[in-house]
């Protein structure tokens, strides 16, 4: 029997098989990464949060900004080299999400500049526009990955923005904690269970 035109060529099988086997363990590992970091800026914001609400006398910033961010960033460094994910080879979809986000953090960046260092306003004005900029990076994911999850993590980040703006200073952290919590690390975990849902489903 003729083989088909849409068959691979001899010896072709493996590497494809290599190929979506990489491309599948670098979606899953990046978007968990994401998840991850998502419920440890929620953690950090919400225990700041309790710490100003409750008066509690233990120093956020060292005990829990500092200790938790460089532990992750190693737990992180440690994750990748163990899952074995060159950048080299990450999709080009991922580096435009990626150049997307660096976008998002910059202006971040410069909003918390005019809050803490300009004083231009006040927390809640900063915590909405925080929480729009998180907004705007969920409807990318949305749009780049063609995926209702971060769309709907999208209209919780922009509805957090509008509660943000209108409630007392003091709750500024609350809100884009339960932001982070919420509208990415939930949307997050469930866009990485998409490809293991997909290959339970080709087997």
């Amino acid at each position: 029997m003729a083989r088909s035109f849409a068959s691979l060529p001899p010896g072709g099988g493996s590497e494809l098989a290599l190929s979506v086997e990489r491309a599948f363990r670098e979606a899953v590992v990046l978007d968990r990464l994401g998840a991850l970091w998502s419920l440890i800026l929620a953690k950090c914001l919400l225990a700041q949060w309790a710490i100003a609400t409750y008066a509690i006398p233990v120093s956020g910033l060292l005990y829990v900004w500092s200790l938790t961010l460089v532990m992750a960033a190693l737990a992180t460094a440690l994750y990748l080299r163990a899952s074995r994910i060159p950048l080299s080879v990450i999709p080009a979809t991922r580096r435009v999400s990626g150049a997307v986000l660096l976008a998002l953090l910059i202006a971040a960046g410069f909003v918390l500049y005019a809050r803490f260092a300009l004083d231009a306003f006040g927390p809640a004005v900063a915590s909405c526009l925080c929480a729009a900029l998180a907004g705007a990076w969920s409807l990318s994911r949305a749009a780049i990955r063609r995926a209702w999850e971060p769309l709907a993590g999208a209209l919780l980040w922009w509805g957090l923005a509008g509660t943000a703006l209108r409630a007392p200073d003091a709750d500024a952290a609350l809100w884009n904690g339960l932001g982070w919590l919420l509208a990415s690390a939930l949307p997050s975990f469930a866009l990485s269970m998409r490809p293991m849902r997909a290959r339970a489903e080709q087997d």
